[in-house]
């Protein structure tokens, strides 16, 4: 029982420093400031490290769910859209190491656009986070 309490406790940290990452991301290029570009990356990385976190917890709570009644099917999509926003944002951060924050519109641009795709990517696992609770 304690699995299925710690997955939901772990996830939102994570969720709420990469969403502030990408905010931080488009204030830096809107402002011409580096100090949120800065911010930007050292929000990233706590943030992956607690989505690495909050996966771990979810796999042990996946074992615990299936014990209690939720299907594989419940939890596939929602384990899947998971990885894929980690996938996502650990590009991002991959990206922001080899721009060392030189950034132009020309490469902002698809880097901008990889971070909405995160972000809608993680907001619907949250969705069906949310469902399993």
């Amino acid at each position: 029982m304690l699995a299925l309490r710690l997955h939901p406790m772990f996830v939102h940290f994570p969720i709420a420093l990469l969403f502030t990452t990408v905010l931080f991301d488009a204030a830096g290029a809107w402002f011409k400031c580096e100090n949120f570009r800065d911010g930007a990356l050292w929000l990233l990385i706590p943030g992956l490290l607690g989505g690495v976190a909050a996966g771990m917890a979810g796999d042990w709570a996946e074992e615990a769910a299936e014990k209690a009644g939720t299907t594989k099917s419940m939890i596939e999509p929602h384990e899947t859209l998971a990885f894929v926003a980690l996938g996502i944002f650990g590009v991002r951060l991959l990206g922001r190491l080899g721009l060392r924050n030189q950034f132009t519109w020309k490469t902002f641009a698809p880097y901008f656009l990889i971070a909405a795709i995160g972000l809608g990517t993680l907001s619907a696992m949250g969705h069906y986070g949310g469902d399993l609770v």
